[in-house]
């Protein structure tokens, strides 16, 4: 009994740098920002205590709700979009040719770049005035046209960004795809399925596990985007693009309501945290897992 004491004691004192750092980095700053999100804060003045008010005014704070609402979007159109395009990649990627080594770390290469960088490059591109869109536009007597300023067009240009960075999903999915056995495609074959059965029926059960890793991590980097809607139209035009994270970081450093500002991210952490749960509980009858099936 005294060694497991002792053992127990090494491991807590070895992590203990790591658990001191979480309570003071994270835990603290989570409880306070929940404390102040009942209060009126400005980071300068005393907080003022003011119950659920912050939540309730967020009920009818337009521009709020259409942040919430441009988030939305993103999550329900933008992760299934970009998950089946990082499959299919995937799918295209795996096939044994020659140069697909090259393929494939060239598809990689823009998840290397910082988000930052990849949201200028596509300003570049695609600016009204000197994006080399336009000027080749103008090389063959075309009109410029306002691909930032065009309300329609916002959204799915943010999700083709998320789609070109996403080089280290198709990773994970071109790892699972090399883990699938072979004889079970040879058995299939044998029993005639054809290329569509096949992916059905084995491919895509197989590839269950590193789809639910992709779709809880694609909803978390959409309802967390804030790089594409600052840097592209600064959340415009007419709020098209302004994202959930984007109007809380503007509530917070730009019109100082921190309180405010606490009470919309602890709303976006527990959506997460639901939607989170629901996939994982739901994964049960969709997501095969190979070595669990083999040992019932």
């Amino acid at each position: 009994m005294a060694s497991k004491w002792k053992e127990e004691l090494k491991f807590l004192s070895f992590i203990s740098p790591w658990i001191i750092g979480f309570l003071i980095f994270f835990v603290v700053p989570a409880l306070t920002s929940l404390l102040y999100s009942f209060a009126d804060y400005n980071s300068v003045a005393e907080p003022v205590w003011i119950g659920f008010k912050n939540y309730v005014d967020l009920l009818h704070d337009h521009i709020y709700l259409k942040s919430f609402g441009n988030t939305l979007y993103f999550v329900i159109i933008a992760v299934p979009v970009t998950v089946t395009f990082q499959i299919l990649t995937s799918l295209v990627l795996n096939v044994d040719v020659k140069g697909v080594h090259f393929f494939r770390t060239f598809y990689y290469l823009p998840y290397l770049v910082p988000p930052v960088a990849t949201v200028i490059l596509w300003v570049m591109l695609f600016g009204t005035d000197s994006g080399m869109v336009n000027q080749l536009l103008s090389l063959v007597g075309l009109p410029k046209f306002d691909w930032f300023g065009t309300e329609s067009l916002m959204k799915p240009i943010i999700i083709t960004i998320g789609i070109w960075m996403s080089g280290g999903p198709v990773l994970v999915f071109l790892a699972a795809l090399k883990g699938i056995p072979g004889h079970l495609y040879e058995a299939a074959k044998i029993d005639g399925a054809n290329v569509i059965s096949r992916f059905f029926r084995i491919t895509l059960p197989m590839l269950s596990p590193s789809i639910l890793f992709a779709v809880v991590m694609q909803m978390i980097y959409y309802f967390q985007m804030f790089t594409e809607s600052m840097l592209l139209n600064n959340g415009g035009p007419n709020y098209a693009s302004r994202t959930y994270m984007f109007n809380t970081f503007q509530t917070a450093f730009r019109d100082f309501k921190f309180g405010y500002a606490m009470a919309q991210s602890w709303i976006l952490f527990l959506i997460i945290l639901i939607l989170t749960l629901l996939l994982m509980k739901t994964s049960k009858r969709w997501v095969y897992y190979e070595s669990e099936k083999g040992n019932g």
